[in-house]
């Protein structure tokens, strides 16, 4: 299992050691209930203390997966190495043309929105 999880980060990537992760989950305190799932909490443990770090997303439900999901399964991931990476979920899908008897190649009319990750506050 990877010791360090990174996010990356519209203004450059957090690193969070893995071990000291306590609780993830959907939303903050402050959040009201329909931006709830526009933020995403962890809250670590350590020698200085419980933090909390509100992450803010452009988007929380994406292609079947939630941001929450995916920051589980960065964390529980086994990438070989010392850092696993948050993943972008996809936010809008990429949108076919209509299918006119076309058949091979699938040309695409808007090509995918990732999330993006766009801040994190430290309480």
């Amino acid at each position: 299992m990877a010791k360090f999880l990174k996010v990356p980060l519209a203004t450059g990537d957090e690193l969070f050691g893995i071990s000291n992760i306590v609780n993830v989950h959907a939303g903050d305190a402050q959040s009201p209930p329909q931006n709830l799932l526009l933020n995403t909490t962890i809250v670590t443990d350590g020698i200085a203390g419980a933090q909390t770090y509100t992450f803010v997303h452009t988007a929380a439900l994406v292609g079947g997966q939630t941001v929450l999901e995916a920051f589980n399964d960065a964390i529980a991931a086994n990438p070989g190495g010392i850092i696993s990476t948050l993943g972008k979920p996809i936010a809008t899908q990429q949108v076919p043309a209509p299918q006119s008897g076309q058949v091979g190649r699938m040309v695409v009319t808007s090509a995918p929105v990732f999330v993006q990750y766009a801040s994190v506050a430290i309480a």
